[in-house]
């Protein structure tokens, strides 16, 4: 395991990932955390400051410098202002002097060197000599390496007596299994599921550990994940890990107090991981196909068309909630942050663009091929809705979707259906069978949604043609429409039972206008997704990773901005 944590400390970078996981760690060690990483803010050498006792010793300062991976010439005096030597003489000559805080004034420091990896030996000599140099009876220095670093890790956050049974394996078989992103993910979740299980008996000290070890495994995995160029497992562990971890967090949301504010930072470490996962897939394997026509289509690599349209519309689903998230914090940054609120409003423009292009190059999109994609196309099209301008873009896509569902169903081809198993949807369809043809769309969320979009962007044609199809040919189909109960507060994170209410037989048969009383009018009459602690919060975007994670329809409530415009 030790081996395992090295590796994965040496992979780190340094801004956001390696001093990522340093708070966390130090107040693990019983030390209290006062300074932690920041962007954009002048820290004079130090990247996290502490102050506490180890080992049994008296209370010190400790001040770390964190570097990423080995330490060379290069990272020890290069010509880059983030080398160490200059860090470490910025806290000596700037640091100690005019920013230490005042309670900590008269107390013995420690200059930490954090390091991923080792010191290689042409630099030894030089910080040997520069430490025995600038040590006085007050100011001592301390190399904490990756050996370090992990030992630290294994015996604060991976103690045999903290770990359940057999997380440790479960990692392990995770990492090993990176190339087989399935089982990886499952031993991931295995491994996570035990880390966050019983949380409402825990107490805080282990609720607080709990995360942090939800954290740091994550991070591992992330690590791991880039070394081996597979972030399949990263991505879908990093959505779990988020789900759980709200699972703890949300009874600390909105409170005060030591314990809060560990598993906040604990789950912010979380989040970050969950963002850099989510970017860096995007960046490597979507983002730089979108604008090819068939690139991404093909980049599947398989003969089998069921293949390209799963994959699809996954991709999909993970761009289009990269890009909610991104108009999440656009959103809430006040006017005194401008230009990052100017740059997150430009950055979510781009993300739709890019869904648009994901569309328009690739034509597998304009028909699913399972009825529970309607969960993509909603999370898409939300996403779409942020901006009026792509009210007709929505259109015309649901009005191609429609055509094509409504075509494809009357010929015996490849119409949506609510088969659930790979292997039923290698044999699906079967021509001429009108019996199995029914059975295999008793249901269907796929058509109601589009019915709601087309009554809310008030296109009165398709909402027609929908109502026309239905009477004409899906008058067996059970149109449905999905809300959260009072069970799914308690269960939505985790997915740790069946939970919410299911609006039967949706009247698209109706006007419109009476559609979108009746299905928001349910929305009215019940208080529990307003009772969802991610919407009590502000985090409500965690709704639409569990409903993509778990397979769930999207509340309709998600749209009620829309009603009326």
């Amino acid at each position: 395991m030790k081996l395992i944590l090295k590796e994965y400390l040496s992979s780190l970078r340094e801004r956001g990932e390696l001093d990522a996981i340093f708070p966390d760690l130090l107040s693990q060690l019983g030390l209290n955390v006062y300074s932690r990483p920041g962007r954009g803010t002048r820290q004079d050498g130090v990247d996290v400051g502490a102050v506490g006792s180890m080992d049994g010793g008296s209370e010190k300062v400790y001040l770390f410098s964190i570097k990423p991976g080995d330490l060379t010439r290069k990272d020890w005096d290069g010509d880059s202002v983030q080398s160490l030597r200059p860090s470490l003489n910025e806290i000596l000559d700037a640091y100690i002097p005019n920013r230490l805080p005042a309670e900590h004034h008269g107390k013995d420091i420690v200059i930490c060197i954090g390091i991923g990896g080792d010191v290689q030996e042409q630099v030894r000599p030089q910080l040997t000599g520069f430490i025995a140099k600038n040590t006085t009876s007050k100011i001592t220095f301390a190399e904490w390496n990756g050996d370090k670093i992990a030992a630290l890790i294994q015996s604060s956050f991976l103690r045999e007596d903290l770990l359940p049974k057999g997380a440790r394996s479960c990692l392990r078989k995770s990492l090993a299994l990176l190339d087989e992103s399935e089982s990886s993910y499952r031993h991931f979740a295995e491994l996570i599921r035990s880390l966050s299980a019983g949380a409402d008996e825990l107490k805080d000290s282990e609720r607080i550990t709990a995360i942090r070890q939800m954290s740091i495994c994550l991070w591992i995995l992330f690590a791991w994940s880039r070394e081996a160029g597979n972030m399949e497992s990263a991505f879908l562990s990093s959505e779990l890990t988020l789900l759980h971890g709200w699972d703890i967090i949300k009874r600390y949301a909105g409170k005060a107090g030591k314990a809060a504010q560990a598993v906040q930072t604990a789950f912010f470490s979380i989040f970050s991981a969950y963002q850099q996962i989510s970017s860096e897939f995007l960046l490597k394997n979507v983002l730089p196909h979108v604008g090819k026509l068939h690139g991404l289509s093909s980049a599947v690599q398989s003969s089998c068309e069921f293949d390209v349209n799963l994959k699809l519309f996954d991709l999909l689903g993970r761009l289009a909630s990269d890009g909610i998230w991104t108009h999440w914090f656009a959103c809430r940054y006040s006017d005194e942050d401008a230009e990052v609120k100017k740059q997150s409003v430009e950055n979510t423009l781009k993300l739709i663009g890019y869904v648009k292009d994901l569309i328009r190059n690739n034509p597998a999109l304009l028909l699913p091929a399972k009825d529970d994609q309607a969960i993509d196309i909603f999370i898409a099209a939300l996403l779409l809705s942020f901006n009026q301008e792509n009210h007709e873009y929505i259109r015309e896509w649901f009005a191609e979707v429609l055509g094509r569902g409504n075509f494809t169903y009357q010929t015996h081809g490849n119409y949506p259906c609510i088969l659930n198993t790979y292997t039923e949807h290698l044999s699906h369809p079967k021509s001429g069978d009108d019996e199995y043809r029914k059975n295999v769309t008793s249901g269907s969320i796929l058509y109601p949604v589009i019915a709601l979009w087309a009554a809310l962007l008030d296109d009165e044609e398709m909402y027609n043609n929908i109502a026309q199809f239905k009477q004409a040919h899906l008058s067996h189909c059970n149109f449905q429409f999905w809300y959260p109960d009072e069970c799914s507060e308690a269960h939505f994170w985790t997915n740790s039972d069946s939970h919410g209410a299911v609006l039967s037989h949706v009247p698209v048969d109706r006007p419109k206008e009476e559609f979108l009383a009746q299905v928001f009018g349910e929305c009215d009459q019940s208080p529990h997704f307003k009772e969802l602690s991610a919407v009590k919060f502000g985090w409500w975007p965690l709704i639409i990773v569990a409903c993509r994670h778990y397979r769930l329809p999207l509340p309709l409530q998600l749209l009620e901005g829309l009603r009326g415009k």
